[in-house]
């Protein structure tokens, strides 16, 4: 992963944390007010609703994904491409993230595995305004690691032998994993 992509992971850790702090102590002051049993109620609750609904998208996704590999499609995943790193490799980017080449944000896309090459495709919308996509060659080393939290979520790291490295954020990445050291994807 690269400073940019440890940066990144920083950020999102520290405003889960701070979310769970944030909910623990409401549920503290609700303890105050209408007792422990109802706070210990509500926020076990939170955490089950929220867990039940990560978990249904994940899955949901997941379900998508095995039936466009039974129709004979090459395997993809979820992906958010850093503005920098399109910026970098030369994709136009969308709306505000057009003016500057420093610009913090990701576009959303897919990444797709055929042929030995890994695509980026973006959403609709954006290729609509002219978001490109972009293709890594055999050339790229990849290096796949997973992230702490809900979702299933990782970091694809491309590094290029010229030495530039650029991180992908994806879902799902123990399948990406085995798919790119040629097993089996599921």
């Amino acid at each position: 992963m690269t400073g940019a992509g440890r940066d990144r992971e920083r950020r999102r850790r520290t405003r889960s944390l701070l979310g769970l702090a944030y909910l623990a102590g409401l549920s503290a002051l609700l303890g105050l007010k209408a007792g422990w049993v109802p706070a210990a109620g509500v926020l076990l609750g939170t955490l089950a609703l929220v867990y039940l609904v990560l978990t249904i998208v994940v899955r949901r996704d997941l379900r998508r994904e095995r039936r466009r590999r039974a129709a004979g499609a090459p395997p993809s995943w979820p992906a958010q491409l850093p503005v920098s790193a399109a910026h970098l490799l030369g994709a136009k980017a969308p709306g505000r993230h057009a003016r500057r080449a420093d610009e913090v944000g990701e576009l959303l896309g897919r990444l797709t595995l055929a042929g030995g090459e890994l695509r980026w495709a973006p959403r609709e919308g954006d290729r609509r305004r002219g978001v490109g996509p972009l293709v890594f060659d055999r050339s790229w080393a990849a290096e796949v690691v997973p992230l702490w939290g809900p979702g299933r979520q990782g970091c694809l790291t491309l590094t290029h032998p010229a030495g530039t490295a650029v991180d992908v954020w994806i879902r799902h990445p123990a399948d990406l994993g085995r798919a790119l050291a040629g097993g089996p994807a599921s």
